[in-house]
């Protein structure tokens, strides 16, 4: 195994853990709710507190990341997740599980911005896509197993053995990776350090404001993919149990569907992209999205409903490695954390806010405005990249 293979294995291990560990938190909420007599007001504290916290912390370790090893960044990372998972399972009530939440998404936040970006300078020049594609099915499947597990161990052994489990696992993730790397080059994870400058407050926004102006085709893009995974995650459960007479078992179900086909396709979107071209790609995902959304609401016919659920689940899924191989190939070596920590703070943030104003709507109009917003945005998507069509790429020189 070469350096590059090296690097791939354990960053998608790393991914695998990483969103596997947060997705198993918001599956035991209704169980914390019961045991720890939670409100509705203290879970929303709870988890608008930890995007707060993965929102500041994912733009302070990007700016960092760059001037820092990446390797002992993203080893920190998973060590601190490891440990909020064990942290957990001494939870007595409602601070001790906000705590536990914030230093769980302390511990997310330096994958995404250091694992993306060092996946970037490592496969620039070569395979990014494929590169892109594979971290990225590995996330997805990580996310995959701890939906389709977490309810069940819980229900068997306790509420509080999927944390044992997911702790003992990334332990195991982090030896297994730092042992991958362990004869690494090291180049791989440190540039070279005269190309950092201190930068005043002042200077940092003039950045952030002219990188935002030359993605300005790709924000919206990002907003959109950011609210894809929380739309669906959170609303579809609730559309199919209101609009349908599918049982809460087969219901979650379907949702495990969306992700495990979702996991599937991001392996092989390199292969894709080779054939068809990256834009081509990315246009006809978001064209497949949004009608795949808006005709989740408008079919009566449950067959189609799940059918189209798959579909969702395909062309969803290719929208993030393809922005990200956009992004990267944009980014100068020496600014991989920085931009992709602007990066991932814009579609969580930008997602988060789609997330809340489609739910806030929806308690007027229906449980199908968010997949209304997310099928009329995602066509809004389609049709910006072809009118932008000559624009190939981005540049942030």
């Amino acid at each position: 195994m070469n350096d590059k293979q090296q690097i791939l294995s354990t960053v998608s291990l790393f991914h695998g853990f990483n969103d596997g560990a947060i997705s198993v938190i918001p599956l035991l909420f209704p169980i914390f709710k019961i045991i720890f007599d939670l409100s509705y007001t203290q879970i929303g504290a709870i988890t608008s507190g930890g995007l707060a916290i993965s929102l500041i912390s994912q733009l302070c370790i990007g700016r960092i990341s760059d001037k820092k090893n990446y390797r002992t960044l993203l080893s920190t990372g998973i060590l601190i997740l490891s440990a909020s998972m064990l942290f957990f399972t001494t939870a007595q009530g409602f601070l001790t599980v906000m705590l536990a939440m914030f230093i769980l998404r302390f511990g997310s936040s330096f994958f995404h911005p250091l694992g993306i970006g060092l996946i970037s300078r490592t496969f620039k020049k070569q395979n990014l896509d494929s590169a892109m594609g594979i971290q990225s099915g590995f996330g997805d499947l990580g996310a995959f197993l701890a939906v389709l597990t977490t309810l069940y161990i819980a229900e068997l052994k306790g509420w509080q053995f999927p944390f044992y489990i997911w702790s003992f696992c990334g332990i195991i993730i982090l030896f297994t990776g730092i042992l991958l790397t362990r004869s690494t080059d090291e180049t791989y994870f440190r540039y070279n350090q005269s190309h950092h400058q201190k930068q005043t407050v002042s200077e940092a926004f003039r950045e952030w404001k002219t990188m935002m102006r030359k993605m300005k085709v790709f924000v919206p893009l990002l907003i959109i993919s950011g609210a894809i995974w929380g739309v669906t995650v959170s609303y579809l459960p609730l559309y199919l149990d209101e609009t349908t007479n599918l049982l809460l078992p087969i219901i979650g179900l379907l949702v495990s569907c969306w992700i495990g086909i979702g996991t599937i396709i991001s392996f092989f979107y390199g292969r894709i992209q080779h054939i068809i071209g990256r834009r081509k790609l990315l246009t006809i995902a978001y064209l497949f999205t949004g009608l795949s959304s808006i005709s989740i609401i408008l079919t009566p016919s449950i067959p189609l409903i799940i059918a189209m659920i798959f579909l969702l689940g395909i062309s969803s899924f290719l929208t993030f490695p393809a922005l990200f191989s956009f992004i990267s190939e944009a980014t100068h070596e020496s600014k991989e954390g920085k931009t992709f920590g602007y990066t991932f703070t814009l579609q969580l943030g930008g997602g988060t806010v789609f997330l809340f104003l489609s739910g806030a709507i929806a308690d007027i109009l229906g449980i199908w405005i968010p997949f209304a917003f997310l099928g009329i945005s995602s066509l809004f998507a389609t049709f910006l990249l072809l009118i932008t069509h000559k624009q190939s790429s981005i540049s942030f020189s």
